[in-house]
């Protein structure tokens, strides 16, 4: 009989212990999971940035050269392999040019997701 109250005793000093510490504990986990939240939504925003100016420059050279080649293509002073070659050309340049504009679209579409988080979050 006394090993059962000393063993009911103990289970309930250890459930009070663990409830007392759990709230706190929970609120430290999601106070570190917010700060790492922010931390990963600063870092992403970062990079995103600093790719959208490389994707940028990058755009705009290839939107230049297909622009370039497709005068050349109206021009009319090529026919045969060269026009057939140009015509390739083009086509390169285009899905290049086409490449970048969906990537430029998606990073900034990332930045504008991540700013509206961020204010959500303030």
């Amino acid at each position: 009989m006394m090993k059962k109250k000393t063993l009911i005793l103990g289970l309930l000093a250890i459930m009070l212990l663990t409830a007392a510490c759990g709230p706190k504990s929970r609120r430290d986990e999601i106070e570190q999971r917010k700060e790492a939240l922010k931390h990963k939504q600063d870092s992403t925003l970062l990079a995103s940035q600093q790719e959208l100016a490389w994707v940028d420059s990058a755009l705009q050279v290839a939107t230049a050269r297909h622009q370039h080649l497709l005068d050349e293509l109206k021009s009319g002073r090529y026919s045969g392999q060269q026009l057939q070659q140009l015509g390739e050309q083009l086509t390169l340049a285009r899905l290049e040019r086409d490449s970048l504009k969906v990537r430029f679209e998606v990073l900034c579409g990332t930045i504008k997701y991540i700013h509206r988080k961020q204010q959500e979050g303030l």
